[in-house]
């Protein structure tokens, strides 16, 4: 094959037009495209980055409505499951109890009133984080003490938001659940 000098900057750009891209670009670009399309692959199978579904029953503010410190949220709850990015753990009955984060407080509180307009109602409700500390679910018999830190995360995400047959919400709706007693009395280390 013969090589053969460009002289004039017009002579390379009428190469690279008439040649395609050159030589050097097309691998780069091909490792570039292919590294695109195996990214937005992954990307619709993210994990759900909600850390409790939830159908409430009741809400309890303490010490009052008005100025609310601490929340009972009473009904069953399906936990983000920690060792798997993808599950939910099985309904629990029984309430969650939550004190004010110290940040966010004021998007809590928004959020707590949210949650107390919505109970009784039936729908599942999915807030919190999958990446944050997780709650315990604690059955009726339970003294209130103790609160965790509510989760301020992503706000409330409503069952009309994603689809029914979703794991968590097809649960909850199912009315599939057991009270935290039940599933600590049927666990390996209760028996």
């Amino acid at each position: 094959m013969k090589t053969t000098r460009l002289e004039r900057t017009n002579d390379i750009n009428t190469t690279l037009i008439h040649n395609g891209w050159p030589s050097c670009l097309k691998l780069p670009l091909l490792l570039l495209f292919a590294g695109i399309f195996v990214l937005a692959g992954n990307s619709a199978r993210a994990s759900d980055p909600i850390g409790i579904f939830a159908k409430i029953d009741k809400v309890v503010l303490e010490p009052s409505d008005t100025a609310p410190e601490r929340i009972q949220l009473w009904g069953a709850f399906c936990l983000a499951d920690d060792k798997d990015r993808d599950r939910y753990r099985a309904p629990e009955k029984g309430y969650l109890y939550y004190k004010l984060p110290a940040e966010k407080s004021d998007a809590a509180r928004k959020e707590w009133n949210d949650l107390k307009a919505i109970a009784g109602s039936g729908d599942v409700i999915g807030f919190g984080s999958r990446y944050s500390p997780k709650a315990k679910v604690r059955s009726a018999s339970e003294k209130p003490e103790s609160p965790d830190v509510y989760p301020v995360a992503f706000g409330l995400v409503k069952s009309a938001q994603r689809s029914s047959t979703y794991a968590p919400i097809k649960a909850l709706q199912a009315g599939v659940e057991k009270t935290s007693s039940e599933t600590k009395s049927t666990s390996p280390a209760g028996k």
